[in-house]
Order: structure tokens, then sequence, then C-alpha cells
């Protein structure tokens, strides 16, 4: 059972929430995946996700382990990045036109793009379990927010949100407008920077 021993040592050197992909590089095969959920080491969340025992469940890495095409945005981007003290009652996600969004749960909200604006301003950030995980900066929530009136976002916390990041200066303007052409809503915020500068 030595080899046991060596993939319960690679489990527990994981970050605890592991994806069939972590089964395959360890070369670990469905047998030993069952014998870790017999022996209540693991236990399977959902297709392809497994969780530690030990370990508090992360919905927002669990979800971005799923499909590494979505980014969170929108209301979920602005709480990572502490700018709504509000925990989102939904989970914002962006993918591509297209995407198959049958594994998604069902407290997401899924908004789409085109592919080559998926990952424009996607930064890494901290969940709040502590995990990496990928979400749109401010300078994107901003011109996402300005492009597109039915976001599901409160309009308040929209509206509050947009003056904030002129008056507080928190962000970078020329960056935002590098954003703004390429998602064609360039007209749209500049009338909201005339407006607020």
């Amino acid at each position: 059972m030595e080899k046991y021993k060596e993939i319960k040592a690679k489990v527990a050197n994981s970050n605890g929430i592991i994806n069939n992909r972590f089964f395959k590089e360890n070369n670990i095969s469905n047998y030993y995946i069952n014998k870790l959920i017999n022996d209540k080491i693991i236990e399977k969340h959902s297709r392809g996700i497994y969780i530690r025992n030990d370990i508090i469940e992360d919905e927002f890495y669990i979800l971005q382990q799923k499909s590494n095409k979505i980014v969170f945005s929108y209301n979920t981007a602005m709480y990572f990045l502490g700018e709504t003290e509000k925990t989102p009652d939904l989970i914002d996600v962006t993918t591509y036109k297209g995407f198959n969004k049958h594994r998604m749960s069902k407290n997401t909200r899924v908004h789409y793009v085109n592919k080559e604006n998926l990952y424009l301003g996607a930064i890494k950030v901290e969940s709040p379990g502590g995990f990496e995980v990928i979400s749109y900066n401010l300078e994107r929530i901003l011109c996402d927010l300005i492009k597109n009136k039915k976001t599901g976002v409160d309009k308040e916390q929209t509206n509050k949100f947009i003056k904030e990041m002129f008056i507080k200066n928190k962000i970078d303007s020329s960056l935002a407008i590098e954003y703004a052409k390429k998602l064609k809503c360039e007209k749209k915020l500049r009338n909201v920077m005339d407006v607020l500068i």
C-alpha cells in the first residue's frame, strides 16, 4: 500500500479542491479515487470536482475549476475588489458567446462577450476562501456596467460604483478608454467622463 500512502500525501499537499486533471497528472486511477472517497479523505462535489474533507468549500474556486473559460464579473468582481459591502446573491461570470453553461450552478448569472474580449482586463484575485481566481479589474467592470444596462446589478449600486471610480480617482482613465474601444462603448464612457470629471 506504499502507492496509496504516496497518493494520500499528494492529496494532503493539494489546495483541497481537486479536479480530474489533478488525478490524471498524478496517475491516480479510479480505484484509488474511490478508495479516497470510501476512507473519507475526499468527497465528490460534482462531476469532475472533489473536495478534501478537512477544508471549507469555496464556491467561487469550485466554479472556476469547472471551467477555465469564465471570468468573475459585475457584482462578483466588485465584491472581490472590495467595491461593495454586500455579498452577491448571484455569482456573475462572463464567458464567450457559444459557451455551454450546463455545468454552471443555479446561482450563477452568465454574461457573454466575443471570445477576443473574454480576458480583457482579467486579473488574478483572492477569493473569500483564499484561493486564486480570475476576475475583471475596475476598468473592465466600469466599461461593462456602462455598456450594458441589463446587468442584473442594482441600479443604485451601479451608479455609486461609476461615480466613485472617477470622483475617488480609482481607475486609470486611459486604460478604461482603451477597453471601451475594444468593447464598442467608447462614446458612452466619454459621455460619463464628461459629466463626472
